[in-house]
């Protein structure tokens, strides 16, 4: 983020990113791997897909925090068990799950859309009568 202040502590900022760019593409193709891979450490046909969206969700409610990512992904996590509980118990189908993370997500938007541009309701025409 500040370049100047990264060579005036003396490291290079381009070293820097690069080095965080493959740990982080190494560490995701290692998790990728061990969820094809299976919990029993066998290849099976059916590769879980979705996992990007609730990541972008995790991200987007943590506010790109350490702290705020890990109770995100908790929060996610009990989505997505309630979404099963719900459907194997109660019938419900599961695209419910996805419905409530993306109710969410919309809602946590609408509010930072309020908050950052101060939408305010406006009355008719104020001080005439």
């Amino acid at each position: 983020m500040a370049p100047a202040a990264a060579r005036y502590a003396g490291f290079s900022s381009r070293t820097a990113l690069w080095t965080a760019l493959l740990l982080s593409g190494a560490t995701a193709g290692l998790a990728g791997a061990l969820e094809v891979a299976g919990p029993v450490g066998q290849l099976t046909p059916y590769i879980p897909v979705g996992y990007g969206f609730a990541a972008i969700i995790v991200a987007f409610v943590g506010r790109l925090h350490p702290l705020g990512m890990v109770l995100a992904a908790i929060l996610m996590s009990m989505f997505y068990i309630g979404g099963e509980l719900a459907q194997s118990r109660l019938g419900l189908p599961k695209s419910l799950t996805d419905v409530f993370q993306g109710l969410l997500l919309f809602s946590l938007m609408a509010c930072d859309t309020l908050v950052n541009y101060r939408l305010r309701r406006v009355g008719r025409l104020q001080g005439v009568r």
